[in-house]
């Protein structure tokens, strides 16, 4: 399911007077930052798209100006708040099913554990978040709706990854010394990563212990569809001084539970018949 990125054609433009010639190739340079990794510079939005610098530079702030892009201080741009809000009412509008089933579950993992709970769904190489349910603690995990995060860092995305099909996931392990750090516990080495996919895999919920936010611990599982592929996650999450191991082990169970119903709950909205394994033996089960 990984995006490969095409430039878009202006047969569009041809066929009618009405479309704008200028804001066609600044939507082309947004689009271009749908693809890995997702951090473009000037260089790199001109050959992908075989502008002009001064076309393609003018595109780019244009782009800042409206909060579509952000730059990085690497002289790169990444996307930014508006693209994140749309990013959030598309994954909501195509999600729908999911957030609906989710929310009474999403309701009893908040009542049981008083800490922070996200869904996320997988769009690719990235899970994104599109509900939760804050902490009514006044010391708790902070969230962003409709923030996008790659695969090999966090609760839900390390969950994701473990029960990727086995090429998708070869192929972002392939590129992990590409993707970004956030604390000094994110994963860089291959192997220690296989290791931890394999442990999520075995105990059917994932840890994140500092790994994307360096004063948080929670766990993850994966929800899937009828073919098994996971498409959705469940997390709980608080901040490291107040989930212990104890914790962190009753957290995980629950969030197991959470998922499989998750799982059931999709296949009997959204297929017809009968599936008969809808997820990997041994995954979201309490």
């Amino acid at each position: 399911m990984r995006e490969h990125f095409r430039p878009p054609t202006h047969a569009a433009e041809e066929r009618t007077p009405y479309v704008i010639a200028s804001a066609l190739r600044t939507l082309e340079v947004l689009r271009a930052f749908a693809r890995p990794p997702h951090k473009l510079g000037l260089a790199d939005v001109t050959a992908l798209l075989g502008l002009e610098r001064n076309q393609a530079y003018r595109s780019l702030k244009t782009l800042e100006a409206g909060g579509f892009l952000v730059a990085t201080g690497d002289a790169r741009f990444e996307l930014g708040p508006a693209a994140a809000a749309l990013c959030t009412a598309a994954m909501r509008f195509h999600a729908t099913s999911v957030i609906d089933v989710a929310g009474p579950v999403l309701d009893r993992l908040s009542s049981e554990t008083r800490e922070t709970v996200h869904l996320f769904v997988r769009r690719g190489e990235r899970a994104v978040c599109v509900d939760r349910r804050e902490s009514p603690q006044s010391v708790r995990l902070m969230s962003v709706l409709g923030r996008s995060i790659p695969l090999h860092a966090g609760a839900v995305p390390k969950a994701m990854l473990a029960w990727l099909p086995e090429a998708e996931q070869r192929a972002l392990l392939d590129r992990l010394d590409e993707l970004p750090v956030f604390t000094d516990r994110t994963y860089r080495d291959r192997a220690a990563l296989e290791a931890e996919l394999a442990a999520i895999r075995a105990r059917g919920h994932s840890i994140s212990d500092e790994d994307f936010d360096p004063s948080a611990r929670g766990v993850g599982a994966a929800v899937f569809d009828a073919t098994g592929d996971p498409v959705a996650g469940v997390s709980i999450g608080g901040p490291s001084y107040r989930i212990d191991d104890v914790t962190l082990e009753r957290f995980g169970a629950l969030a197991r539970a959470a998922a499989h119903d998750l799982t059931h709950a999709l296949a009997q909205s959204l297929i017809p018949t009968p599936v008969a394994s809808p997820m990997p033996p041994g995954a979201a089960r309490s």
